[in-house]
């Protein structure tokens, strides 16, 4: 998403980026806005956006943050001890 795009999700949620910069006690505004145009990093501001707009930072930050590889479960049904049968009616 570009800087233009999470600006309107922002709003969509009530959100301006004054009212972000406020929540994290930043200076001002600005401060979000360079960080959602990425010419500075803040993790606590991509994560706060991330949270209040409900995409993943992956999908918003994808140059900062990479997918995790989630682990496959193993087939686990026979971790449930089962009685043997032994030849005994």
């Amino acid at each position: 998403m570009d800087y233009l795009d999470l600006k309107y999700a922002l709003a969509k949620k009530g959100y301006t980026l004054t009212r972000v910069a406020n929540e994290l006690g930043l200076f001002g505004p600005q401060s979000v806005q360079q960080v959602l145009t990425r010419k500075y990093i803040s993790a606590r501001v991509e994560r706060r956006v991330s949270e209040i707009i409900g995409v993943p930072l992956e999908k918003l930050f994808p140059d900062r943050y990479h997918p995790t590889k989630r682990r496959r479960r193993t087939d686990v049904k026979d971790d449930i001890e089962k009685p043997h049968d032994n030849g005994h009616a």
